[in-house]
């Protein structure tokens, strides 16, 4: 997995979608997707009565606090687009995956963009790299502040997710040493 999916993966998680990441496709020319998600309406994650921080806008722009959302994510820059990001051909596919015909939102994570204004394509939501960084970077701030800070070294999860999420105990290291630090 390349490191801008590993990030997007990262921020998919922590906005709590449960993901198939680098889903193989059997049609055409498309060998996969990048991920395909699900998230349940009204999910949360909590340590004790303190509920973990997840990008409000980004839920919102996707209903998700009204509805189950079924995700299709492909990452990358608008340079390399060739064609549509989201082929009908693989729509198609994608669609029997999940099993019905409602609708499955689709978004396209664009590292070219610094920024964190979320943009609506006709087709698909638009999460520039600047706002994926900013949201993990305050959910970091928020889980090595007290009182969660106290709570995590209870839980050991640090060390678990060194274990289960490679990638976020290597971030979570970098930030510990100071090598990751807000702007």
């Amino acid at each position: 997995m390349k490191t801008t999916e590993k990030i997007v993966s990262l921020y998919l998680r922590l906005n709590g979608f449960f993901l198939m990441p680098h889903f193989t496709t059997f049609v055409g020319n498309f060998k996969h997707v990048d991920f395909l998600g699900v998230r349940l309406r009204n999910s949360m994650e909590k340590i004790d009565e303190f509920v973990l921080k997840v990008d409000k806008g980004f839920l919102a722009k996707l209903n998700g606090n009204s509805e189950d959302i079924k995700l299709w994510a492909e990452v990358g820059s608008k340079k390399e687009i060739v064609g549509s990001l989201f082929p009908e051909q693989k729509q198609d596919y994608v669609t029997k995956i999940f099993g019905s015909e409602n609708r499955i939102k689709k978004v396209y994570f664009d590292f070219t963009l610094e920024d964190e204004r979320l943009e609506q394509d006709t087709e698909y939501l638009i999460v520039p790299k600047g706002r994926c960084r900013n949201f993990l970077l305050s959910r970091f701030t928020q889980m090595q502040s007290e009182p969660l800070r106290s709570k995590m070294k209870k839980l050991t999860k640090e060390g678990s997710w060194n274990w289960s999420e490679e990638f976020l105990g290597d971030l979570l290291f970098l930030r510990k040493s100071g090598f990751l630090k807000d702007k």
